[in-house]
Order: structure tokens, then sequence, then C-alpha cells
């Protein structure tokens, strides 16, 4: 009984704080609403009253009238521009959906391979280097085999290739809402402005850097997007920074398809840092890749207990913080990959 009068309260306490919320939100959105209209009615009084001509001066109604101008050229164009961003928001939301819905996506649990005996292993791969030699290229991660029975994601793309040429992938955080295609261009600045169908939005699309290659998996495979505020595209990225996804070790995978390959990748390093280009290097000239590895795991904000070695690949996302002033990166390295 005492649980039970405890639950009651606390669903109240619960509903009176989202009534507040919501109380105070709206009460916030009226007055910014609501005070450029007061003053401009009071401005049109002031300028046509006539009891007001007489004490007015000509100097006086030229400064009133422009600052009645000035003011209502803010608002309008504030109401432009927060209208035309909720618009565009909405259209990558009803894009996304309609996408996601026409697109085969399967995901099923992998075979884990039977044990067999090191001589039997021996033949068989003596076997297979003689009838296909080519197979000694194909890249596997160091710890491949520690993650056979973790499902991998696979994907039609025949549809989105004829909805839009540029895809080169398809997404999946854990975790997140981002599960969306990855679109690249001969430049980082298209998708930026651009949705997937190329129509003109601020919103953009999640695009990847245009020096990746997704046949081969350069060292650093690096995807964009934006975080919007209704957490489309990158807009959930920066949940990752929480405990309620950090403490779930669930949520530390990220798959991808393309249309050579299916991949899964593990999380080991998160972090918000200022603006700049560090983290998002595809060649290592300049640098050694192992003190580039060792740099970016040692920002994380969490410890993954995660090894990164100089034969790993790694994939990073980028995206904005929630202020808009710092930027988001997650790097995740490739813990298993299957050839289509």
């Amino acid at each position: 009984m005492h649980f039970f009068k405890l639950f009651v309260t606390g669903l109240i306490s619960v509903f009176k704080g989202m009534i507040s919320f919501v109380k105070c939100f709206f009460t916030g959105v009226f007055t910014i609403l609501t005070i450029f209209p007061k003053y401009f009615v009071l401005g049109i009084i002031s300028i046509f009253s006539k009891k007001e001509k007489k004490k007015i001066s000509k100097h006086n109604k030229k400064t009133t009238a422009l600052m009645m101008g000035l003011s209502l050229s803010v608002y309008l164009i504030c109401v432009f521009l927060i209208s035309r961003w909720y618009v565009q928001g909405l259209k990558i939301k009803y894009l996304s959906k309609d996408i996601i819905a026409s697109t085969e996506i399967i995901e099923e649990q992998n075979d884990i391979p039977e044990e067999k005996n090191d001589d039997d292993d021996l033949e068989e791969d003596n076997t297979e280097e003689e009838e296909n030699p080519e197979e000694d290229y194909t890249y596997y991660p160091n710890d491949y085999w520690d993650y056979m029975s973790v499902p991998f994601m696979e994907v039609n793309f025949n549809d989105l290739l004829n909805k839009n040429p540029d895809t080169v992938a398809w997404l999946k955080v854990e975790g997140t809402k981002v599960n969306y295609p990855v679109v690249q261009s001969d430049d980082n600045e298209y998708y930026l402005t651009h949705a997937f169908n190329r129509s003109d939005n601020a919103g953009g699309w999640i695009f990847a850097d245009y020096r990746v290659d997704f046949d081969e998996f350069g060292k650093n495979t690096i995807i964009y997007g934006h975080n919007m505020n209704n957490k489309t595209m990158f807009g959930s990225v920066p949940s990752m920074l929480y405990d309620s996804y950090l403490n779930n070790s669930g949520n530390y995978y990220i798959k991808m398809s393309t249309p050579t390959t299916n991949t899964i990748w593990k999380v080991f390093s998160i972090y918000t840092i200022e603006p700049e280009v560090y983290y998002l290097k595809v060649t290592f000239n300049s640098e050694p890749y192992d003190k580039f590895l060792s740099t970016i795991k040692e920002r994380s904000i969490y410890n993954f207990g995660i090894d990164v070695t100089t034969d790993d690949k790694i994939l990073t996302l980028s995206t904005c913080d929630n202020t808009g002033t710092k930027r988001v990166a997650v790097h995740a390295k490739m813990i298993s990959i299957e050839y289509k």
C-alpha cells in the first residue's frame, strides 16, 4: 500500500512538472510572438494620434517610424527563419520515413561456425589458397572471430540507387535514431544544404567525406550529419554522451551496409571538442597512425575497454553538439565484415 502511494505521488509530481513545463514554454513563445506586434501597434498609434502630432517633432517622428520598421523587419525575418527551419525539418522527417518504408533491410543472426581440429583447418586453408588465390587480399579485422555471432545488416540498394545514384551506404547506430542511407558527393558542401532527393534543404542529409572509398575502406571512414532539433539526421548522436547510452554495452555497435559489403563497427571513443580537422584525417603521412589512434582514444569521455591497433580500420561520425559551438566525434573500429 505504501509503495502504491509513492507510485501515485510520483505520477502526480511528474504530471505537474509536465504541465508547468508546457505552461512556461507556451508563455515564452506567446511573449516572443506578441512583443513586436504590441510595440508595432503602439508605434502606429503614436504616429497617427492627433495629440501626439502636436508634441512630437518631425525628427522624432522619423526616428519612431525607423525603429518601428526595424522592429517589424526583425520580427518578420525571425518568423520566416523559424518557420522555414521547422518546415524543412518536417520534410526531412517524412522523406526519411518514406525511404525506410520502401527499402528492404534484413538483419539476421549469423551461424557460428562449428569447431574443427587444426589439421582440418590446415587442409581446408591450403585447398582454398590453391583454388582462390585472390582471397589472400580479403581484409578481416584482428578480432573478427570474436564477433561472429553479431548479426549483420543487409540492405537492397536497387531502389535507393535509382532514387539517388550518390547513395554509397546505409548506416544504423544502435542506441540512437540514426538509420538512414548515406550519400557522397565530390565535395563536402553539397549535402550540407540538400536532402536525399537533392532538394534544397537547410537540414541537408547524412553524407560521407568525399575522400572516403567504400569499396576498400581506408584507415578512417568519415560520415557527417547535421544535429537536427527534431532528432532526425545526426540529431540523436549527442545522446551517446549520456549515461543512458554509455551504461548499455549493447549500444556500442554501428552497422553499415554498402552495395558490396556488410560491416559491423564497435565504438571505442566519443567526445566533444572545438571545431577542428585533426580527427577528420584519412591519410597519415605526416603523423603515424598509431599516434592518431592513441590521441582520439585518450580524448574519450568514457573507457569502452576496446583495444585499437594500426591494423584496424575505423569509422568516424561527426556532428555539432547541442549548443552548435562544438563538435561531437564518435569513433568505432571495424569488428566484422562480409563481402557480398
